[in-house]
């Protein structure tokens, strides 16, 4: 019977681990098939997508013999899959600009528009893009990104937060392989992220600051209360670039309580509501709650689609706390944290982008509101397949392992001769 269940557990793991290289295969596809299906004939589009995930599962074996074989990832790697970043950004930017394909992106225009009304002492959300959408950035981003304003240029703020994302992958992840894997495959190879951050949009930009207050949060824990108020004021204005990330709020209480106390748990997260508060409001004054609403009620359009008896706007917003709340019942840390968080903004966002994709001809490739999910995905995938991979080899083992690979080839220079 033990040596059953000795058996069964390595064919577990090993079942485990192909389920978590499927659905991150998955999860690059939701991002990244619809750019892909939109410049390229059907054809070369389906075979790209086919390519992406062969590359996938064998960077996947790659990333398993290099952590088995104590392979340490130089991080002049990461330099320079930065500095490719930064030249992708330098030929595609000016090319965005022009507004030449299909019109391009109006993400960058419409922080300029809200940041230039606020400079004006004026309103920020009656004005439209140059594609006639109504700004959707919040107050918080607006904050982030004035400092970039400024000088001219605000599509410069990727670049900083991408760095300090590159930073967070390497603290959060065991091996620097597998940071540089996820940086390569839903960043670089990602043709929607990709598409985003050369575009000077923000909507990539937000998860990274988001992920980045919420890892600082997190950490701020067990140190003293001093360095945890700092952490709990960045986390609340970089939660007001966007309303779709108040959703992290539940799985971060249910993590916070289980790590400290209840009296700081409360203080903490008072910290964090007032932030975003003295961020958002202000800019909606002088009746704030009455203009704050409107501006949300935007978002309500993205569900004209759905049938109005399953009333989405409430049954929508409920089934994703639901499944937040879970996270009290179970040991909480950072990577189920952001498990959590994918889920609940799945339950809010694939409806919508389902409908648009059958219903909109002009918004039939808005998968890409989906980042937000499949990176945090993506992020716990790649988590929990280092904490299955088999024990890393030894050093005389893998020594052992390098002498019987010379052998062999010895044997078979050998044998044809």
């Amino acid at each position: 019977m033990i040596a059953s269940n000795e058996n069964t557990q390595p064919q577990n793991q090993q079942l485990h681990r192909a389920l978590l290289i499927v659905s991150l295969c998955a999860a690059w596809t939701l991002t990244s098939a619809a750019p892909l299906w939109k410049y390229l004939s059907p054809a070369k589009a389906a075979a790209a997508i086919t390519l992406g995930c062969i590359a996938i599962v064998l960077a996947m074996f790659w990333l398993d013999r290099t952590t088995r074989r104590h392979v340490q990832i130089g991080l002049g790697w990461f330099l320079f899959l930065f500095l490719l970043l930064s030249a992708a950004f330098a030929l595609l930017y000016p090319i965005s600009l022009k507004h030449t394909l299909n019109r391009g992106s109006d993400r960058e225009d419409a922080l300029h528009i809200e940041l230039d009304a606020v400079h004006h002492h004026q309103y920020p959300y009656s004005t439209r893009t140059f594609l006639g959408n109504p700004p959707t950035p919040l107050p918080g981003a607006m904050l982030l990104a004035a400092p970039f304003f400024a000088i001219g240029h605000i599509a410069w703020q990727n670049f900083l937060w991408l760095a300090l994302f590159f930073a967070f992958t390497l603290h959060f992840f065991r091996y620097r392989a597998t940071a540089l894997l996820f940086l390569t495959f839903f960043l670089l190879l990602a043709p929607g992220h990709l598409s985003d951050f050369t575009s000077g949009g923000d909507y990539l930009t937000n998860f990274f600051y988001v992920t980045i207050a919420i890892t600082l949060f997190c950490a701020s824990l067990r140190t003293s209360i001093y360095t945890s108020i700092p952490a709990a004021l960045f986390l609340g204005v970089t939660l007001s670039s966007r309303i779709i990330y108040a959703l992290v709020l539940i799985p971060l209480l249910a993590l916070t309580s289980q790590r400290t106390s209840r009296a700081r748990t409360a203080l903490l997260f008072l910290l964090v509501l007032l932030s975003a508060c003295a961020v958002t409001l202000p800019v909606f004054t002088p009746h704030p709650f009455p203009k704050l609403l409107e501006q949300l009620q935007q978002n309500a359009l993205k569900l004209r689609y759905i049938p109005r008896p399953i009333h989405p706007q409430i049954s929508l917003p409920l089934l994703a706390i639901l499944v937040s709340c879970v996270s009290f019942f179970l040991p909480m840390n950072l990577t189920r944290l952001f498990l959590f968080f994918s889920a609940a903004t799945f339950i809010l966002l694939a409806p919508f982008v389902l409908t648009f994709a059958l219903y909109s001809d002009k918004l039939r490739y808005a998968f890409f509101y989906l980042s937000v999910s499949t990176l945090s995905f993506s992020l716990w995938a790649l988590s929990r397949y280092e904490n299955l991979a088999p024990p890393p080899l030894s050093p005389l083992e893998s020594e052992k392992l390098g002498d019987g690979a010379i052998d062999r080839n010895l044997a078979s220079h050998r044998h044809e001769r």
